[in-house]
């Protein structure tokens, strides 16, 4: 591999093996960073809890059925990943060499093409379509729904101080996928060729389930919308330079921790309507409201907002004890039903 002023070659995990031509694709799918995994699988573990919990309650699964449903997730997760970054990465390579942290990325670095990273996005779409199609069309559907909330996220960036919400849309649409793999997905009406347009949005807007869904979804797109503008400010400086739109620019190092207080406000109350509409019990609201209360809370004012580090810290460890416990609630829930607590 030809050597890159300021580039080094990742040295852990998959990488010791890996032939040197696969690096650079490895990299495009951020296989050698794990924080920007989880801020996709957190929401699909979400999505999972909840669909467990959703009436009819899924008495019949047992731990083997969810250690495979978390594996075949984390898959999916790996892959479509790879193709938002690769596709982010491909619209962004002028806007990624003006900024440190990007410019050794593999595209703006020379050591993949646009034609290149455009076809490794293709196929990796086509594999992530392989790994879904067991389960049927309609999650095909919503799989096809999520990426183009992904896919036109980075062109926002250029005319609009709100990506982070489009990429909460992203993020946060995991709960449709997943509830569909379980046959619960409340949008399934939009799908129902029996029904006309304003019967399947009336079939939607009625149910307890879909109105459950919608505060979760939404309780979602706050949390990504929280953890990405903190992880934005560690590029804030350059972002202003390129001419990046976002919301860690357009808010300020003085606006973003109050404007985040309040999402984080919105964030919890939706999560308790979410609950409320389902019928969830005791341990969602003390783990999954509660404990996201206070550890949203803590790592807001936790970040220091002019040092990098702390930025990562916030998308990667700090967010990731967020997801555990929004996760955690709702298994512990799964659990006490199907025990008899």
């Amino acid at each position: 591999m030809e050597a890159i002023e300021g580039y080094r070659k990742p040295n852990h995990g998959l990488f010791h093996f890996i032939p040197d031509a696969w690096v650079p694709y490895a990299e495009l799918m951020r296989l050698d960073r794990l924080s920007g995994f989880w801020a996709f699988y957190w929401h699909y573990l979400i999505g999972l809890g909840f669909a467990i919990n959703l009436r009819p309650f899924s008495n019949d699964i047992d731990l083997k059925s969810l250690v495979l449903l978390t594996a075949y997730l984390g898959l999916w997760a790996t892959v479509f990943r790879g193709v938002t970054c690769t596709w982010n990465d491909n619209l962004d390579q002028d806007f990624d060499r003006q900024v440190a942290r990007c410019r050794l990325r593999p595209i703006p670095r020379g050591a993949v093409t646009t034609s290149q990273a455009h076809f490794f996005t293709a196929a990796l779409t086509a594999t992530g379509a392989c790994i879904l199609y067991p389960y049927g069309h309609s999650i095909l559907f919503h799989a096809a729904m999520d990426s183009v909330f992904l896919l036109i996220y980075p062109l926002l960036k250029r005319f609009t101080d709100l990506p982070q919400v489009v990429l909460g849309f992203g993020l946060s649409y995991a709960i449709f996928l997943v509830t569909a793999m379980l046959a619960k997905d409340p949008l399934a009406p939009l799908l129902d060729s029996s029904l006309d347009v304003s019967g399947r949005v009336s079939k939607i807007v009625q149910s307890p389930e879909a109105q459950a869904a919608a505060f979760l979804y939404t309780a979602g797109i706050l949390w990504s919308v929280i953890f990405d503008t903190l992880y934005a400010h560690q590029d804030y400086l350059d972002d202003l330079k390129a001419g990046v739109k976002g919301l860690a620019v357009r808010l300020g190092r003085k606006g973003t921790k109050p404007a985040l207080y309040l999402a984080t406000l919105a964030q919890v109350t939706c999560l308790a309507l979410a609950g409320r509409l389902a019928g969830f019990g005791g341990s969602y609201y003390a783990i999954t409201c509660g404990g996201d209360a206070l550890l949203l809370s803590w790592m807001i004012w936790a970040t220091a907002l002019e040092d990098g580090a702390s930025c990562a810290w916030a998308f990667g460890r700090g967010s990731a004890y967020v997801g555990a416990s929004i996760s955690a609630g709702l298994f512990a829930e799964f659990w006490s039903k199907k025990c008899g607590f």
